[in-house]
């Protein structure tokens, strides 16, 4: 695997504040800590595992680009203005725009956590990591209560944390009991192999 074309060819046309930090990045789009493709004036964001902040790196995982997703709905939604004007060459933190309308609950918000009209920048919160090794055994490392000791297993109990991370990530009840009816089926009867 390597980095799309499409990748390639954006870090090309944006030119040089690409170029220069590309041995940092290595084919991923720079960004700057709040998502914003540098060199694009703000007007780019990108997120995932396309994209890398030069400052901060961070796993290529699902649950990255998840957080980082929430974040540039979060600053969509509260009207920020992403691409403010540039002083001495220097891109400054979004902003709230003074020509979007913000409600009575954003204004209280603001004023009783004493937030400034910037944005903050991205913050990752691992919450863990799970890997399903097969044959009913798993590795699992889930984090309760950020930057405490977490809970790790392995084997029955990495497989068992695997499965209740696994249902509690389903987004409906009907999906919950769809999974747990497909694993009671696959301990009764096995794996169906006749599509293969």
């Amino acid at each position: 695997n390597g980095p799309l074309p499409l990748t390639l060819q954006l870090i090309d046309v944006i030119g040089e504040s690409q170029s220069s930090v590309q041995d940092i990045a290595r084919g991923r789009i720079a960004i700057d800590p709040w998502l914003r493709v540098l060199g694009s004036e703000g007007k780019i964001l990108a997120l995932g595992d396309c994209s890398c902040n030069t400052q901060n790196q961070l796993p290529a995982t699902a649950q990255v680009a998840s957080q980082q997703a929430e974040y540039i709905a979060t600053l969509f939604n509260q009207n920020y203005n992403l691409n403010p004007k540039e002083s001495e060459g220097i891109l400054p933190p979004p902003t709230l725009d003074p020509k979007g309308t913000i409600s009575l609950s954003q204004r209280i918000a603001a004023i009783s956590t004493k937030e400034s009209d910037y944005a903050k920048p991205f913050q990752f919160l691992n919450l863990g990591i799970l890997a399903y090794t097969g044959g009913g055994s798993a590795l699992a490392q889930v984090s309760v209560i950020p930057d405490k000791d977490s809970i790790k297993g392995k084997g029955k109990l990495g497989n068992a944390l695997w499965r209740s991370v696994y249902l509690t990530k389903q987004v409906s009840n009907r999906n919950r009991l769809l999974v747990l009816n497909d694993w009671v089926k696959r301990q009764i009867f096995g794996r169906d192999i006749t599509r293969v």
